[in-house]
């Protein structure tokens, strides 16, 4: 094989990402590529004739001639050896629970990362969480068009969006997401947001009585002491519940 089949080996092996600095670039340059070649001066190769494109410092996207990758897929593929997972808009769009087209894709893990902008649309934005947390999560490993995707399931991501606004585009379909839950899944949703902040659970309520969804048992027994609001980072456009003490 030569430096120009690397951006092929990538794609036959439905790898979304090359990173330069990473243990699988390693071991597949040094098993595939001849002597003579240097990192540098491959990469550079490839970028000029248009077989990969640069997303960030040592990151490139093997591009294949028939189809795009998956932006999820590119996303999840740059965290590839860490712990992390998809969550909020592009998991429930995953999930068929969302039809918008997904500006940014919220991706959480361990440690710092700065955003990416994967294309002329897509913002990758990582979050943080503690590593335990980014291990325990509801998550799973899946694929997309043959690329490996580790996303958070139906509830996790709900969740996400309900401990962080902040990590959601688009918030205000929370309820028609909510009316799609099964009892059971409103059920461990509303334990699971006990478990996290009381904030959490006020929204929920509040977008459940939106949903005009039955109350799961769990949030019975709440009574907030304190007003929120359903997206702190959006200007207060709807009513205001005294029941959860949410401002929509």
């Amino acid at each position: 094989m030569s430096c120009s089949d690397l951006a092929d080996w990538y794609l036959s092996h439905r790898l979304a990402v090359l990173d330069t600095r990473s243990a699988t670039f390693r071991r597949t340059w040094k098993a595939l590529v001849p002597s003579g070649y240097t990192v540098g001066v491959c990469i550079q190769r490839l970028a000029e004739t248009g077989r990969i494109r640069s997303i960030g410092r040592g990151l490139y996207v093997p591009v294949d001639p028939v189809r795009s990758t998956p932006p999820i897929a590119i996303a999840s593929g740059v965290f590839l050896e860490t712990p992390h997972y998809v969550t909020t808009d592009a998991a429930l769009a995953h999930h068929g629970l969302i039809d918008q087209p997904i500006p940014r894709i919220t991706v959480v893990l361990a440690h710092r990362r700065q955003a990416i902008r994967i294309d002329q649309a897509t913002v990758l934005r990582p979050v943080t969480l503690d590593e335990p947390r980014v291990r325990g999560a509801d998550a799973f490993d899946t694929t997309v068009q043959g690329f490996a995707v580790h996303v958070a399931g139906r509830e996790q991501a709900v969740v996400d969006a309900l401990t962080e606004p902040r990590w959601m585009v688009h918030g205000d379909l929370l309820p028609e997401i909510l009316a799609a839950f099964s009892d059971e899944e409103l059920e461990r949703t509303a334990s699971s947001v006990l478990y996290k902040t009381t904030a959490a659970a006020q929204r929920l309520g509040y977008l459940i009585e939106e949903a005009g969804r039955e109350m799961p048992g769990p949030l019975d027994e709440i009574q907030p002491i304190r007003a929120v609001k359903l997206r702190p980072h959006k200007r207060t456009r709807g009513r205001y519940s005294t029941r959860w003490r949410v401002y929509g």
